[in-house]
């Protein structure tokens, strides 16, 4: 029998190795984190539109946007920044997809966290219909006059937007990376501004499926899947465009402290010795520790 000192035995949690106890914390956190995003995010938006009369049909006012988006964009911001320290804080099957293709997660974290991120989506859509009074009235839609094709290009570069703001604060570190649940936030609440009027503003396919399994599927709900991957997809393009010309040159310095730079004893020798870290620490001086998002 391995003895409480046995290595093998240290690694196992309710019977679990390791790498499956990450795997199902990643679950765990996503589940949660998405369905409290989106619950809040879908209460609000249902006592919005019950407040103004309950007609999803009707054009929204301005001021239902201005809310609707605000509910959205501080519900997420709020929620990466509880659990990025868990999971990633993803919450966004189409943000998931362009975190495999810089390799920030294994594609089998990403198919376990698919799962928890649409099951969330529908569980969150459910209580919100059982909870609020009304029809659910939190389904993505195509505004009048707005063709499937354009609300296809239109998730298409709303996602790339989110996407992009993720791999800039988020994925690449550094000293504003601890800021980046505000700006995804603010990505996500830009995002809707733009798209509530058009297409509802998916940029997200647990948002969309959920409601569309309670309430109903349109005809067209497939762009609200598509739309978004592509939208990953560009995000990542252009992201290796920027790394692939080494981006960081055009603008130098910006993670400086400034008070430091001209000091020479902070310079690298050839093997890197030296060098110092962005939180004033020297390489060797023992590992930072994490200030922002690990998507």
């Amino acid at each position: 029998m391995a003895s409480l000192g046995d290595p093998i035995q240290r690694s196992r949690t309710f019977g679990m190795t390791h790498p499956v106890r990450n795997e199902v914390i990643a679950a765990l956190a996503e589940f949660c984190g998405t369905f409290m995003f989106l619950f809040m995010s879908f209460a609000a938006a249902q006592a919005i539109t019950n407040a103004e009369g309950g007609d999803p049909t009707a054009p929204p006012s301005a001021a239902k946007v201005l809310l609707v988006a605000s509910a959205f964009g501080a519900s997420v911001a709020a929620n990466v920044w509880a659990f990025y320290r868990i999971s990633g804080g993803m919450f966004n099957p189409a943000i998931s997809l362009g975190l495999v293709l810089v390799g920030t997660i294994t594609p089998i974290r990403f198919v376990i966290v698919f799962i928890a991120q649409i099951v969330a989506g529908i569980a969150a859509a459910g209580l919100t219909a059982g909870l609020l009074p009304g029809h659910l009235h939190v389904a993505n839609t195509l505004g009048p006059g707005v063709r499937i094709v354009q609300g296809l290009f239109i998730e298409v570069f709303l996602t790339a937007q989110l996407v992009f703001v993720v791999y800039l604060l988020a994925v690449e570190k550094h000293r504003a990376t601890y800021l980046a649940p505000l700006a995804i936030g603010l990505a996500v609440f830009v995002c809707h501004l733009v798209g509530i009027p058009l297409t509802g503003t998916s940029i997200n396919p647990a948002r969309s499926f959920g409601p569309a399994v309670v309430a109903g599927f349109v005809g067209y709900h497939w762009i609200y899947w598509l739309g978004p991957f592509l939208g990953a997809l560009l995000a990542w393009g252009l992201f290796k465009l920027l790394t692939a010309l080494n981006y960081g040159t055009a603008n130098a310095g910006q993670d400086e402290d400034g008070l430091m730079r001209q000091d020479p004893k902070h310079w690298s020798d050839d093997n890197g010795n030296g060098r110092m870290n962005g939180d004033g620490r020297m390489n060797g001086d023992g590992p930072r520790h994490q200030d922002g998002p690990v998507v």
